[in-house]
């Protein structure tokens, strides 16, 4: 994974999150169709046909989020594998500014540095980031 897929896994995890919340949602949906078709009376055919080609409008949709929310999730766990490989303090520096959303001032007083030593850190550390990335490309 590139820096820009680092920078961007905080706002990632956001996004799955809401995209799970709308599955949960299309779900709680999908469950009182389904209520309200059993709970029908019998004979109305064509209200039955246009409930359930909803029904199944909102599963063919929740499969198809899921796909996308399982390659992202796919995504995030390389980019924490790829992190694992960087050596300390640089993985740290990396883990809270990109996984945790922190910023770099927070991060300089949490850990003992003057602000500019964290920010020449910062830059170390995506470098290192990135000659990790292009290590996996190669093989």
């Amino acid at each position: 994974m590139t820096q820009k897929d680092l920078k961007d896994y905080k706002y990632n995890q956001i996004w799955i999150k809401g995209r799970l919340d709308y599955i949960e949602e299309y779900k709680t949906n999908i469950t009182n169709m389904t209520v309200i078709i059993s709970d029908m009376p019998k004979g109305s055919k064509k209200v039955d046909d246009i409930m359930a080609e909803k029904i199944t409008e909102l599963i063919k949709t929740t499969d198809e989020l899921l796909e996308i929310i399982v390659e992202e999730d796919q995504k995030q766990k390389i980019i924490l594998k790829q992190l694992d490989k960087i050596e300390q303090p640089y993985k740290l520096i990396l883990e809270k500014a990109y996984i945790q959303g922190k910023s770099l001032v927070t991060i300089a007083e949490e850990m003992n540095y003057s602000y500019r030593d964290i920010c020449r850190k910062n830059a170390i550390a995506l470098k290192k980031f990135d000659d990790i990335h292009n290590v996996l490309l190669c093989h």
